[in-house]
């Protein structure tokens, strides 16, 4: 059953503001609630001249991996592409509205063309973080991350298209099913909100959502261990900025290594698929 509709229904908007200083962000919210900052973004270079053709007139090309489908609550795997070859697939299938399912997630992107990393700024949230991770996310229209939460704050800019997002505080953890497979930086929710089971997770209809349609220029913030649904409306390009402190990212670390070496939840684990 697809409860999809019946959450947004009862969910209430993220709080939005137009302007924001630095210092009411790490007073007010930073790390405490959802905050949508209405276009913040706009004026970026990456809002303003990034698409799809733009991002494949750059030089040089890298390989990536890619998924499909609900990659949380599916059973999916990455397969591999050159970046330039996806952007002209979904490019094609943009233009002639056709069906595509693959789309890329947490990409480097400024590994691969450091000098587009002027395009964006985030000094906002980067004034009170220790490190930063920013990586991109391309894909179609219906794609689909399920619940999940980040060890990480997340500042989320909307570059190109429409995203939603479901959201709901960490006072829920019980009642989201945390799923005991590993995954790196993070922890994934048992429930598919698409394919519903009350039987399976009687709790889940209790939770009290927040939801929020993001458009071109406008970004997100998402404090850490806080459970969200995305799904593009659009085809779509965004730009995420994780943030921690020096004792969260030695936490992640050392967690990973621990996995990566069969200490914990080998192959019981997302990056086994």
């Amino acid at each position: 059953m697809n409860i999809k509709e019946q959450i947004l229904l009862h969910s209430t908007p993220v709080k939005e503001v137009k302007e924001l200083d630095s210092n009411t962000f790490k007073n007010n919210y930073f790390n405490k609630q959802t905050l949508l900052i209405k276009g913040m973004a706009k004026n970026w270079e990456a809002t303003q001249n990034w698409t799809l053709d733009f991002l494949l007139k750059q030089d040089g090309d890298n390989t990536i991996e890619l998924l499909s489908g609900n990659f949380i609550q599916g059973d999916n795997s990455y397969r591999r592409d050159s970046f330039k070859g996806f952007l002209q697939k979904l490019s094609y299938a943009e233009i002639n509205q056709e069906p595509f399912d693959d789309y890329l997630t947490t990409l480097n992107i400024f590994n691969f063309y450091p000098h587009l990393k002027k395009a964006v700024d985030f000094s906002l949230f980067e004034n009170h973080t220790d490190i930063n991770d920013i990586t991109a996310w391309i894909g179609p229209a219906g794609t689909i991350s399920g619940f999940h939460r980040d060890t990480g704050k997340n500042m989320y800019a909307q570059i190109k298209g429409k995203k939603m997002f479901i959201i709901c505080s960490p006072k829920y953890d019980k009642h989201i099913y945390p799923s005991k497979k590993y995954i790196n930086g993070g922890m994934a929710s048992e429930v598919d909100i698409n394919n519903f089971n009350k039987e399976r997770h009687p709790l889940f209809e209790s939770i009290h959502f927040e939801s929020v349609i993001l458009e071109p220029g406008d970004v997100l913030h998402v404090p850490s261990k806080w459970w969200h649904y995305v799904e593009s409306l659009d085809t779509s390009i965004s730009i995420s900025n994780f943030g921690y402190s020096k004792a969260e990212m030695f936490g992640i670390k050392a967690i990973d290594y621990l996995h990566r070496r069969g200490f914990y939840k080998a192959k019981n684990c997302f990056c086994c698929n």
